[in-house]
């Protein structure tokens, strides 16, 4: 009887699928010989992570699809290794036997004893033809080195061992091929062992498996161990052979802090610089001491938190007495910290600056940089240099100018001996101001009627030099002037002869001073180039005082690459001199190599303390040469809010160690006082004897016709002060 046989062909559909949508297949690897026979140790080239990577590319997580490689470990203890080699020596020397009778000669019964008489008749009665009986032949080290295989002292540390493999996909042939694979992967680890696959069939075995592989259960289908050097390309991080990019990859080892560094519980004497873990392995609020903070360089990616922990080091030192002043170009430093520094105890020494335009009652502070106010003639040289070099960096000079620059400086010069005269006649409100410079050059009667009241070496350079110089040159002076007198906030922050800031005597008093220069969102090199050369100066001008006397004094500099580039120098200036004046310096940016030549080679030679965040790798590789121990992959892995530094601590630099920064609300939580606002800024009003934009400027147009009106007696003449030039 025939029957009929269907020779169609699959229309290519697939099973369907099992509960939840997913296909599983799972393995479990075992030794085929004894475990005493090693494996082949892979190299690092290529990276078994690689392979394993290439294999995981394309899973659908989303989906419920995975592919799992659990490789657990139990280390053999000594001892156990020890008995193992001992018991595998035993057996070699057993060697082969039949029947239970060693077929080898030597002392026992049956076919052995059998042998060893026949032996001994042939040697004429003795064993092996010596007297005394045959001596056993001692073991070679190449026949125990046989016996106990890979088990050696020198073998390296081994590992009850149990490889569970499973892969998870919606169609089976997709879980079938990963799987695939993933053997194909492990076979390259034959050598003179290899493992073979063991796969669960019933269900009991599935669940012990998906239990083992869930829970971390040890329980291999047999005893196996395995030494590291053959677990090797699995235990290891990625190498650079390993290009994959999903390889989770980790850092380098970073040193915990030093032991000895100051754990900050509010100390006065310290300065707080975040979460560091210790060697005991706990984590505490380090610092370092203000002594052995000198100056300090602050590295990273914009929003990684350098100017927050500023601020949080700037509100522990302004409650512990510190003098402060933070140069904060656009002023969100100063609204973030504000609630925190609105407290009574602090209101006496608050004082802030900010160049936002003004309306006209809006209360204002000023700055006169050629205010002789509790200054002696002495202080003359220092101001006019202060001055003239702040306009000529700002106004990008160099040294291209030369005749501006010795113009500017004897105008200057002049203008300060004239306000020294003010003072000393307790006239202080009519000194002149930074715009005064322009009606000097511009309005010859007004200068020639004030000159008499000079000293004649003053008098003598305008009478005999001054003319005979190519009036074409004045503009490059006065255009300084005129870029100032463009904005309304400069005008009422330059424009008042008494002024609200004075550095030196913040520095003096302890004050807390924060400097906003950016006005209406626009940086304006030359004010920052005044105000940087002004901290230079007062801090300088501290050698009058005896050195236990300077107040310890904290300056810092927010983006400072942009400060820097200004100032021409001038923050370099500050690191090389202003340490023994007890001006400490801290300066933040992102990128170190933007700075001037000048200034970032003073930083680093003189920084106690450099941090970085997360860079660049360009940038990071120049900075990882300057933490010990540290590459440029630990500081492009680091996260936001996480830092690398080293310092110095008891007068030596620490190793590099890690940072974590803690945010303003948490650290001075205790200090938070919205509510007080109101009356701190009451307080900076009095404390910097703010006064109404509409008063200044009002003051500043008819200051020219002010200052010859008081000297009327002593002049002839009409009021010139309406006679200009261009």
């Amino acid at each position: 009887m025939s029957a009929i046989v269907d020779l169609s062909k699959p229309d290519g559909t697939v099973p369907a699928p099992r509960p939840g949508g997913r296909y599983v297949e799972r393995a479990e690897l075992v030794l085929a010989e004894t475990d005493s026979r090693p494996l082949h140790i892979p190299t690092l080239d290529p990276d078994p992570l690689q392979q394993l990577a290439a294999i995981i590319t394309g899973v659908d997580a989303e989906a419920g699809e995975g592919v799992d490689v659990a490789i657990d470990l139990v280390p053999v203890t000594p001892k156990a290794l020890e008995r193992r080699r001992k018991k595998e020596v035993r057996a070699s020397r057993r060697g082969p036997t039949a029947y239970g009778e060693s077929l080898t000669t030597g002392g026992g019964s049956g076919g052995g004893a059998i042998l060893g008489s026949l032996s001994s008749a042939w040697s004429g009665g003795t064993k092996g033809g010596h007297g005394g009986g045959r001596r056993q032949r001692m073991p070679r080290q190449s026949d125990i080195k046989e016996a106990v295989g890979k088990f050696t002292r020198s073998g390296g540390p081994f590992f009850h061992t149990q490889i569970l493999l499973r892969t998870t996909a919606t169609h089976p042939g997709q879980a079938a091929e990963r799987m695939h694979r993933l053997l194909t992967l492990f076979a390259g680890m034959a050598d003179e062992n290899r493992l073979v696959v063991r796969r669960p069939k019933y269900r009991r075995q599935i669940v012990s498996f998906d239990e083992r592989m869930a829970t971390g259960r040890f329980r291999p289908a047999r005893r196996q161990w395995l030494s590291a050097g053959e677990l090797l390309g699995f235990l290891k991080p990625p190498t650079a052979k390993c290009t994959a990019r999903n390889v989770a990859r980790i850092s380098g080892v970073i040193a915990p802090a030093p032991a000895k560094l100051p754990v900050y519980t509010g100390q006065p004497d310290l300065y707080p610089l975040g979460l560091a873990t210790y060697p005991d392995g706990i984590e505490r609020m380090a610092a370092v001491r203000l002594v052995e903070l000198l100056f300090a360089l602050e590295l990273g990616k914009s929003g990684f938190g350098k100017t927050e922990r500023a601020l949080i080091a700037l509100v522990a030192l302004a409650y512990a007495g510190v003098g402060c002043w933070f140069l904060d170009p656009h002023g969100e430093a100063w609204e973030r910290v504000r609630p925190y520094l609105a407290r009574a105890e602090l209101h006496d020494r608050m004082q802030a600056i900010t160049l936002t335009t003004p309306q006209p009652d809006t209360m204002v502070v000023s700055w006169n940089p050629l205010s002789m106010t509790g200054r002696t003639a002495a202080d003359i040289e220092h101001t006019v240099k202060a001055v003239v070099d702040g306009i000529a960096a700002g106004m990008s000079w160099g040294d291209a100018h030369p005749r501006a620059r010795t113009v500017l400086a004897k105008t200057v010069e002049a203008l300060c001996e004239l306000s020294l005269r003010l003072n000393a006649e307790n006239k202080p409100e009519l000194q002149p101001t930074i715009f005064q410079i322009r009606s000097w050059l511009t309005k010859p009667a007004w200068r020639e009627a004030l000159l008499p009241l000079l000293p004649e070496r003053v008098q003598a350079y305008w009478h005999d030099t001054f003319p005979n110089i190519d009036a074409s040159g004045m503009p490059t002076v006065t255009y300084a002037i005129d870029q100032l007198d463009v904005s309304m906030a400069l005008r009422c922050f330059f424009g008042s002869p008494q002024g609200g800031y004075d550095a030196r005597h913040a520095m003096d008093h302890g004050k807390i001073m924060f400097v906003c220069p950016s006005v209406g969102g626009d940086d304006h090199p030359l004010v920052d180039c005044l105000l940087i050369h002004d901290l230079y100066r007062a801090g300088r001008s501290r050698q009058d005082t005896p050195r236990h006397l300077r107040k310890t004094f904290f300056a810092w500099i927010d983006e400072l690459t942009a400060v820097d580039n200004s100032t021409k120098g001038f923050v370099a200036a500050i690191c090389e001199q202003l340490r023994k004046y007890e001006v400490h310096l801290i300066g933040m940016t992102q990128m170190m190599m933007r700075l001037t030549d000048p200034t970032r080679r003073a930083l680093l030679q003189n920084s106690s303390l450099l941090a970085t965040t997360n860079a660049d790798v360009d940038e990071a590789a120049v900075i990882a040469k300057r933490l010990d121990g540290v590459s440029a992959e630990d500081i492009t892995a680091l996260g936001q809010y996480e830092y690398l530094m080293r310092l110095m601590l008891d007068g030596r630099p620490t190793h590099a160690f890690k940072i974590r920064g803690v945010p303003l609300e948490d650290f001075h939580a205790s200090r938070h006082n919205p509510a007080g606002l109101p009356a701190l800024d009451k307080a900076i009003d009095r404390g910097m004897t703010r006064r109404p934009a509409k008063e200044i400027e009002d003051g500043l147009a008819t200051l020219d016709a002010d200052i010859f009106r008081h000297f009327a007696d002593l002049l002839d003449g009409d009021d010139p002060t309406d006679t200009a030039v261009d």
